[in-house]
C-alpha cells in the first residue's frame, strides 16, 4: 500500500490542469480546470504568470522553427506548429508548520519538505515517433480517430524512455509505463485530451529535497 500511494502522490499533488488552446495559428497558454468535474464545477481560468514559461518548441513536418510569441499574460504562441511544447519553471516551493512558501528550503524557518516544479505541456496534431525536447515528455505514438479507442503513448526524459511512471488521464490514474516507456490509454470523451506525468530526481543543490517534473500532452479527438 505505501508503495502505491507513493506512486499516486505526484499525481495528486497537482489538481491543476496546463493545456494550450488553438485558434488558427494561435496557440495559447492555460492554466486551471479543464473539464467538468464534481470537485471543479466546470472549465476555468486561472491567471499565472508568463515569466514562468523558459522555452518554446514549435515542430513543423519534424523540423523545429522559431515561432513568434507574446510574453504577456495569457502566453500566446503564433506559427504553424504540429507539435508545441512549452515548458515552465514555477520555482521552488517548501513545506513548512505554518504553511507552503514559494521559496528554497534555505531561505525558509523549520522545513519540512521541499521540491522545485518543472511543469510542461505539449499539444499535438498528428502522430510521433520521437520527443522534440530534452524535458519530461509524453510522445504520441498513435492517435485514436474517436472515443473509446485508445491512444499508445511512450514516455521520454534526456530522449531515453521512461519506465514505471504513473500516467494520468483527466486527474484519474490509468496506469503506469512499461519497460519501453509505453502505455495504452481509453478514450473516454471527444473534444480536447489532458493526459498527465510526474517524474521526481533529487535535488542536490541544497535548495530542495526534490525536482518534480509534470507533463501534459493535449490532442484533439472528433465527436
Amino acid at each position: 500500500m505505501k508503495v502505491v500511494l507513493a506512486m499516486l502522490m505526484p499525481i495528486l499533488m497537482f489538481a491543476h490542469d496546463v493545456w494550450i488552446e488553438k485558434d488558427g495559428q494561435n496557440w495559447t497558454l492555460n492554466y486551471g480546470h479543464l473539464h467538468l468535474t464534481k470537485e471543479h464545477g466546470g472549465k476555468k481560468v486561472m491567471p499565472y504568470d508568463p515569466k514562468s514559461v523558459i522555452n518554446v518548441i514549435c515542430s513543423n513536418g519534424g523540423k523545429v522553427i522559431k515561432p513568434q510569441v507574446n510574453e504577456s499574460y495569457p502566453f500566446v504562441v503564433k506559427g504553424e506548429c504540429d507539435e508545441l511544447f512549452i515548458l515552465m519553471d514555477n520555482g521552488y516551493f517548501t513545506k513548512t508548520p505554518y504553511g507552503t512558501k514559494h521559496l528554497p528550503k534555505d531561505k525558509v524557518k523549520m522545513a519540512i519538505k521541499s521540491w522545485r516544479s518543472f511543469e510542461s505541456v505539449k499539444r499535438v496534431e498528428k502522430n510521433s515517433k520521437k520527443p522534440i525536447s530534452d524535458n519530461l515528455e509524453i510522445v504520441l505514438l498513435k492517435k485514436p480517430e474517436s472515443v473509446g479507442e485508445k491512444a499508445r503513448l511512450q514516455l521520454f526524459y534526456h530522449s531515453k524512455p521512461v519506465k514505471d511512471v504513473v500516467v494520468a488521464y483527466d486527474d484519474k490514474v490509468r496506469g503506469t509505463t512499461d519497460e519501453d516507456g509505453k502505455i495504452n490509454i481509453r478514450i473516454r470523451h471527444s473534444g480536447l485530451q489532458n493526459i498527465k506525468a510526474t517524474l521526481r530526481e533529487p535535488c542536490g543543490n541544497g535548495k530542495c529535497d526534490e525536482i518534480v517534473h509534470t507533463t501534459a500532452l493535449n490532442f484533439e479527438v472528433k465527436e
